[in-house]
């Protein structure tokens, strides 16, 4: 029952209270919530490839908020901090934007984000433990600890993506990632073709729009920052019925 309770509100964030990401504002209206959840899990990843994640969470105001068998009673919640993550691949970290002036605490009702970035540097299947406390008041302070599991991040590598669709869209990557003001997004189609690239900001909205004529074998596109403000952003790549999307850093 507690970890239940644990796993939905307990997952963001761990050392930096400087994260820069963006909440998605189609949570904002949810009562409580971890945004991906353990079905849509966290991005996979590539050995090489700059990594990002972000992480949508809201805190309930109420412990009776959350479905529970029996049920919680409805004391106050007054954060949740997130103390540490186990099992993360190597080369990657946690930062959260704090709520507080506590280390990677969130407050209740109020949409905060967090990240998990880093170039990872070994394949595998990584299964990822979260350590939170909650504290809450119940007559006075009080906290509680817990650990929940039910995520993973997968690490491949270029030649196992490469060896999906051989003649499809492939290889796909930004070189260099993160970047300052410019960066070339590369990737290999099997067949000369038109192909499209787009990149769009965290929350969806698209930004600018190329289209090429793709030539059977490796192409490039020059993608310049201009005034974007430092942050992760997406890209997507589009050959025929097969696209890719991919995260890339803009650092200034």
């Amino acid at each position: 029952m507690k970890k239940i309770f644990f796993a939905l509100v307990g997952v963001v964030g761990l050392t930096s209270a400087h994260a820069q990401c963006t909440p998605d504002p189609q949570f904002a209206e949810e009562d409580f919530g971890v945004w991906p959840d353990t079905i849509a899990d966290f991005a996979p990843g590539i050995v090489g490839q700059f990594y990002s994640d972000t992480l949508n969470l809201m805190v309930p105001a109420l412990a009776s908020s959350i479905p529970s068998t029996p049920p919680y009673p409805p004391f106050p919640i007054d954060s949740i901090q997130l103390v540490s993550v186990e099992g993360l691949p190597p080369g990657l970290s946690v930062d959260c934007n704090s709520q507080t002036a506590g280390p990677c605490t969130y407050l209740p009702t109020i949409l905060g984000c967090g990240l998990i970035e880093g170039t990872p540097t070994t394949v595998g299947t990584y299964p990822v433990v979260l350590n939170v406390l909650a504290w809450f008041t119940l007559i006075g302070p009080n906290s509680e600890a817990a650990s929940f599991d039910g995520y993973e991040i997968v690490i491949t590598s270029n030649t196992g993506i490469a060896s999906i669709a051989p003649m499809g869209l492939g290889s796909v990557r930004n070189v260099p990632n993160p970047f300052a003001s410019r960066t070339t997004i590369e990737f290999q189609v099997g067949r000369t073709g038109d192909a499209t690239v787009r990149v769009f900001n965290m929350v969806g909205e698209e930004l600018w729009t190329q289209r090429v004529q793709a030539k059977a074998g490796a192409n490039k596109v020059v993608f310049e920052g201009g005034e974007l403000p430092a942050g992760v952003y997406l890209y997507k790549v589009e050959s025929g019925s097969e696209t890719y999307t991919g995260r890339m850093a803009l650092q200034r």
